[in-house]
């Protein structure tokens, strides 16, 4: 369980660094150790409050086809925009395609270098 935390960790932190450095305008931050905090606060949020959230919000993902977990991904790295200093995601949608790039960059690395259980 730990190691699975600190591979999702490792590849956040990859992957918003790759995102905010090179791809999306609108992501801000202060140094690369914000970069790798905002990384730890994001996965003890998505452990903590984004099963409660995907739970709560289940009727709209259902309606949506699976398409409002996106969304619901996208809340998620506002509450570390507003958790951590120095980090900043200007606009929702742009919060919401951050989260679909981390998803596709998270996809991409487990399946190169195998899933981490």
């Amino acid at each position: 369980m730990r190691r699975n935390f600190a591979w999702n960790v490792l590849v956040n932190a990859a992957a918003l660094y790759v995102i905010a450095r090179y791809l999306v305008p609108g992501v801000y931050y202060s140094s690369e150790f914000v970069i790798a905090l905002a990384a730890l606060v994001l996965g003890v949020i998505n452990a903590l409050i984004r099963p409660i959230f995907v739970i709560l919000l289940l009727p709209f993902t259902v309606i949506t086809l699976g398409l409002f977990t996106f969304v619901v991904n996208g809340l998620m790295l506002k509450f570390t925009t507003w958790i951590v200093p120095g980090f900043y995601i200007r606009g929702f949608w742009t919060t919401v395609w951050v989260s679909m790039l981390m998803s596709l960059f998270g996809t991409l690395v487990n399946s190169l270098v195998g899933k981490r259980d």
